[in-house]
């Protein structure tokens, strides 16, 4: 019998910040994120693929976890043995995109259900998409391998 394996532990964190759930504010986001990952020597590649996963959710988050309502978004960043971690915490309802599956691309417009493009994009252009709900708040990590550059 294969023993259990040990849970996933996240490698330090260099970095957390609370922003507005706004549009306005998802390129201060995006700074936060981009300046951590450049002092922890992400490769420019790497970092691009990440700043399209993590707009496209933050933007979701803006427009999606609360309405009108406001209210705001944590990000934590963590960041060793070659990987760099984006941990985005948020009060919104709860909603796990890992269990959603991938849209049929290869449909017509017209036969394809709406949404889920989005999802899609984040998934190709991380290594890893995780998620997990503590308490009232959904908890998304995106992992990239961290070659230097």
């Amino acid at each position: 019998m294969k023993p259990p394996s040990k849970p996933r532990s996240e490698p330090p964190e260099i970095g957390r910040c609370v922003f507005p759930a706004s549009l306005e504010d998802v390129q201060r986001v995006l700074a936060f994120v981009d300046g951590l990952a450049e002092k922890s020597g992400v490769a420019a590649e790497t970092g691009s693929r990440l700043d399209l996963a993590l707009e496209e959710w933050v933007t979701n988050l803006c427009r999606h976890a609360y309405g009108q309502a406001g209210g705001t978004i944590e990000v934590a960043v963590c960041a060793g043995d070659g990987t760099f971690v984006v941990e985005i915490t948020d009060a919104g309802p709860e909603f796990d995109p890992t269990t959603k599956p991938d849209p049929d691309v290869g449909a017509s417009l017209a036969e394809r259900q709406p949404g889920g493009v989005g999802l899609l994009l984040i998934r190709r252009m991380v290594d890893e998409v995780r998620y997990r709900r503590e308490g009232t708040r959904n908890v998304l990590s995106l992992s990239v391998a961290a070659p230097h550059s």
